[in-house]
């Protein structure tokens, strides 16, 4: 990839021949990797930015409207469905696991090894409308990122984060409540659109 490619992105042709459906206005950057792309559904107002990696699982990954996936972000779904909600973005960095092995309790891990070997485990993790994830986050399986609730730089994330709370840290803890006027100026955003 030479260096002028690095700044453009596929046509909006080529996304609909490429992914499981495609709505309006969506920027994904030619940098980004897009493993069984078919099972990729993607809203309208979508950007998906350089070096990215989606790769769904059999129940696929789900983008809704106004989706903001940053640099070198990175998402697993072979272990669940990731559905990120309108509104919703994840920073630079930032890395979505839909299953992850047993590291405590003796059994083998990674994928080449048979399964009655390991102890894996699985969930859907799901951003709900207006979640925001700050850089370099790690999301773990069966993870919901509830309604308007955001998540710190560098946090790990194990376990749900609740409406409208703001959590950091490793794993992540509560640090304050966030606005609900978010929901006042979505309704003026969308209005404005009409």
């Amino acid at each position: 990839m030479s260096y002028p490619d690095l700044g453009s992105v596929y046509s909006t042709a080529e996304l609909r021949d490429m992914l499981g459906s495609v709505g309006d206005n969506v920027s994904v950057n030619r940098s980004v990797v897009l493993y069984s792309a078919k099972k990729i559904h993607v809203g309208s107002n979508v950007r998906i930015d350089c070096f990215s990696l989606l790769s769904p699982g059999p129940q696929g990954i789900v983008l809704g409207d106004y989706v903001h996936i940053g640099a070198y972000g990175a998402l697993f779904g072979s272990g669940g469905k990731i559905h990120m909600e309108s509104f919703s973005s994840l920073s630079s960095r930032v890395a979505v696991y839909t299953s992850t092995d047993d590291y405590v309790d003796g059994f083998m891990s990674n994928p080449m090894v048979d399964p009655e070997f390991t102890n894996t485990r699985r969930g859907d993790v799901v951003f709900k409308k207006h979640a925001m994830i700050g850089c370099g986050a790690v999301i773990m399986p069966g993870v919901t990122i509830e309604l308007g609730a955001a998540v710190g730089a560098l946090s790990f994330v194990n376990k749900n984060v609740p409406e409208f709370a703001v959590v950091s840290g490793v794993p992540c803890r509560f640090v304050l409540q966030r606005n609900r006027r978010l929901l006042e100026l979505e309704a003026a955003f969308l209005a404005g659109k009409c």
